[in-house]
């Protein structure tokens, strides 16, 4: 059976959640024990209780039974104190202890659905960390701790530390170094501490939870991470044969700063890669920050500016070296000599080097040797450095290569010539190995950071990913928060008319057209958002730090523009879109907040607005489903009829639409169309479809006593099918009415059958044998070109609306006529519409061009065919 694209996104987003939900139940697992150790936080019980219901549900959604029934056990255990504000006394403890200790080896299976998942997403990814048998206490280990790794938990380490008179604390009292002269007197009598068992690529000193954070963080970009105790530690890991790529030194660790200052320069003169460091301060002090710059950090940011934010600037310290090819250098001098010299220098620090030594043969090298910098000598014969940099700069694929001049030229004019001619940094002879090495390495990192950022039109900033990667970093987004609701949400943006554009430019024409929409939305977003496709006409924005009400007010901002803008493939024709926006909190899972955004954009589109919110239609939704469960119980709701006139001929019976209506308190009337996304948040869908259907049964039966015959339409919701008819309570009643064969017809949504055709075609047979007839709704010509679709016993086709525009109608009647069903063209309120789906050779019109909606079943059909 062919795979769908509804299929595969399910796949997608059911991976990034088993991918990450192990790291979220390692978060919310400690959050639990401390609670369990330290005394519970009305708050925190709140939080808790609301996360495993949540993951329980998203457990159950994903087919993972094993591990949603303890998440909801653990769940229902803290819910009596949440609903009675009240705090678990000791035999309630014990009782969530047992809880959480029967959600280890569910989660432990989880872990191996996760690296299996990880394994099928991304193949080259470095094995995962071994695990380790169950500790005496019952709780199964997902990775052996550092030590000082429970600290900030609150949990004393195994073994007690050292004797405080020898060591170096932090403001909280905890051990960072002992003095130096102490390390090289106890070398060679104390055991050195344990190596690390994986070179990590990030190392961490200090016990803070926002260090903590930022190590989820790395470690789900697949970064291996370590959090170390000691400075001591840190400087030994300096020394390794594979030193980390970046430091992170905690505001409680800050005072160890002096003493990694000169670990940290020697190490990166030694290493054959930038070693970054990261201080993080307690507060923004300028004085602080000074200090920790001149000890050698690349940043010293404030703990307040939040976990964004500091990501937002560590990242990019790991991503300029994320390219490990060695640095190519061109070395041109004509002294052999001093390019000798120079080579042999930069070789040993791990670059790959290039010696022209005829100062006119550069032009050639260049093209074979692709360099990422050019080191140059001023006075050469033939052709002198500024001739030489001239040539170079003529050429389009070197204007950016970095130029480095190295000469003994004493003439500071000179000197300064050199780097007007176009050269971007000079170095006076004779130079310091150390020097040169981080000249040309500064020049080198530089220039390639730029070259991945890649061209961008000011203000720009997002990029366009696959929409697997999208989906990780929602979920990454997701597993990262500690039991709050996680910032930033999600924007999804469909263009208007997309079935118009696509037959008026062809399938290719649509594609470009979409990928220069993205591009175009892309460059107005911020660092760290994401785009992707989604769907056919479709694309989806992620913004980890922009929220629902700051991604409604940009979606309404481009909306704003997007009429002035020019795309190429729209051939000067304006586009515009429709948009739905939700926060992070609108879901426990990738699923599930898709959802929530799949129902604001079709409630823009309802409402025939550029943007909706989810926030805001949740709210009207929860007001709406409270008047659906009062209606359902006073049984306040109603019927109105619309006739489906037919244009030639009279029909055996006159057919009607049936439509759900509720009146509120105020005398406000709500549609269907309202009615439904509400109640279908609120899980009432089935008990609406079951009311609809038993008082189309008292209407039919009412109009046979009258000796009436009658058509009624009924719309269904398939999702719900199998609820609606499980108890036979229907079947009873409709065996009871005995009404005439297909004079009671059930619609269905075509959009709702999409994947499930072999499922829809046995249900609609069993409803056939009951009497029924049965209709589609939403039929277009791709519709009919799914495989499937086409062995679904149908008796009416109800057109896709848009149909008449877009000039289909004709061949998609035509296909309805020829598998013997009647075809309906809805929602006609003019005489254009009319006339287009008359000429297309529909059987049937139904809309307010023939009659709105009633409360009566009056119409005059004998005199009124269209």
């Amino acid at each position: 059976m062919k795979v769908t694209e509804q299929q595969i996104r399910s796949e997608e987003l059911k991976g990034a959640f088993l991918r990450h939900l192990p790291q979220r139940m390692k978060i919310l697992l400690r959050r639990a024990e401390r609670q369990r150790r330290e005394g519970w936080d009305v708050n925190a019980l709140y939080l808790l209780e609301t996360e495993f219901a949540r993951l329980a549900e998203a457990a159950g959604r994903y087919g993972l039974p094993e591990q949603a029934a303890p998440l909801q056990a653990l769940a229902e255990s803290l819910q009596p104190f949440v609903l009675g504000s009240t705090l678990p006394d000791a035999a309630a403890n014990d009782a969530i202890a047992q809880a959480l200790e029967a959600l280890q080896a569910p989660m432990g299976q989880v872990a191996m659905l996760e690296l299996a998942a990880r394994a099928e997403a991304a193949p080259s990814a470095p094995p995962p960390r071994a695990e380790t048998p169950a500790d005496p206490a019952g709780y199964a280990q997902m990775e052996t701790p550092p030590p000082g790794y429970w600290r900030e938990l609150g949990i004393a380490d195994p073994e007690p530390p050292a004797p405080a008179a020898a060591l170096i604390t932090d403001s909280a009292g905890m051990p960072l170094l002992a003095a130096a002269a102490d390390i090289a007197a106890t070398a060679s009598a104390a055991p050195a501490p344990a190596a690390l068992a994986v070179a990590p690529r990030v190392l961490l000193l200090g016990a803070d939870a926002v260090l903590h954070d930022l190590a989820l963080h790395f470690e789900q970009d697949g970064h291996a991470v370590a959090e170390v105790d000691s400075v001591e530690r840190m400087i030994m890991a300096l020394g390794d044969a594979a030193p980390p790529r970046l430091l992170v030194v905690g505001a409680r660790a800050l005072a160890a700063l002096p003493l990694l200052a000169p670990a940290l320069r020697h190490a990166r003169v030694e290493a054959g890669h930038r070693i970054a460091l990261l201080a993080i301060l307690e507060h923004d002090d300028l004085g602080a920050r000074l200090e920790a710059l001149r000890a050698g950090a690349d940043h010293a940011l404030p703990r307040t500016l939040g976990l964004h934010a500091l990501l937002a600037q560590t990242e990019p310290l790991l991503k300029d070296e994320l390219d490990d090819a060695p640095y190519r250098v061109l070395v041109v001098d004509d002294d052999a000599a001093q390019a000798a010299f120079a080579e042999t220098v930069l070789r040993r620090a791990g670059m790959q080097t290039r010696t022209v030594v005829e100062p006119l043969a550069t032009l050639d090298e260049l093209e074979r040797f692709q360099p990422d910098l050019i080191l140059m000598d001023i006075n050469m014969p033939g052709a002198d450095g500024f001739e030489l940099t001239a040539l170079i700069r003529e050429r389009e694929a070197f204007v950016a290569t970095p130029i480095v001049f190295l000469s003994g030229d004493p003439d500071t004019d000179r000197q300064f010539a050199a780097l007007d001619a176009g050269g971007d940094d000079f170095i006076a002879k004779p130079v310091r190995p150390r020097h040169l090495i981080a000249a040309v390495g500064n020049r080198v990192r530089r220039a390639r950071a730029a070259t991945q950022r890649g061209p961008r039109a000011p203000g720009g900033s997002g990029a366009l990913v696959d929409r697997g990667v999208l989906f990780d970093r929602i979920a990454r987004q997701l597993a990262a928060r500690t039991g709050v609701t996680p910032g930033g949400g999600l924007l999804l943006i469909e263009l208007n008319d997309a079935p118009r554009l696509r037959e008026r430019l062809g399938l290719g024409g649509f594609d470009r057209l979409l990928q220069q929409f993205a591009t175009w939305v892309a460059e107005q977003t911020l660092p760290r958002e994401v785009l992707a496709p989604f769907g056919p006409s479709a694309i989806l924005l992620f913004a980890p730090q922009r929220g629902e009400a700051a991604l409604a007010a940009f979606a309404e901002d481009l909306a704003a523009r997007i009429g002035q803008e020019r795309f190429e493939m729209a051939r000067a024709a304006p586009l515009a879109f429709s948009a739905g926006v939700c926060g992070m909190g609108a879901g426990a899972d990738p699923m599930a907040l898709l959802g929530a955004c799949e129902r604001a954009l079709e409630n823009a589109r309802r409402q025939g607005v550029n943007v909706a919110r989810h926030a805001a239609q949740a709210s009207g939704q929860q007001t709406l489903a409270a008047l659906v469960r009062s209606a359902l119980a006073e049984d306040t709701l109603s019927l109105a009829f619309q006739p489906l006139v037919p244009i030639a001929g009279m029909a055996a019976a006159p057919r009607y639409q049936a439509l759900l209506r509720l009146r509120d308190a105020r005398g406000s009337e709500h549609t269907a169309a309202a009615l439904l996304p509400a109640a279908a948040a609120a899980g009432l869908l089935p008990a609406l479809d079951v009311w609809v259907l038993r008082r189309a049964l008292v209407v039919l039966a009412a109009r046979r006593k009258l000796g009436t015959a009658l058509m009624l339409f009924v719309s269904q919701s398939f999702e719900v099918f199998e609820e609606v008819w499980r108890d036979g309570s229907l079947a009873q009643a409709l065996a009871a009415a005995a009404l005439p064969a297909s004079s009671l017809v059930l619609e269905y949504r075509c959009e709702a059958l999409l994947g499930n055709y072999p499922d829809a075609a046995r249900r609609f047979a069993d409803l056939h044998a009951r009497g029924l007839a049965v209709a589609v709704a939403g039929v277009s010509a791709q519709t009919l070109a799914q495989p499937g679709f086409n062995d679904l016993p149908l008796d009416f086709l109800k057109l896709a609306p848009e149909l008449a525009r877009d000039g289909q109608a004709r061949a998609v009647v035509a296909a309805g006529h020829a598998r013997g069903a009647l075809v309906i063209a809805p929602r006609v309120h003019d005489a254009s519409t009319a006339a287009a789906f008359y000429a297309a050779g529909a059987d049937l019109l139904q809309g307010n061009f023939v009659q709105e909606a009633g409360a009566q079943l009056d119409y005059d059909f004998v005199s009124n065919t269209a």
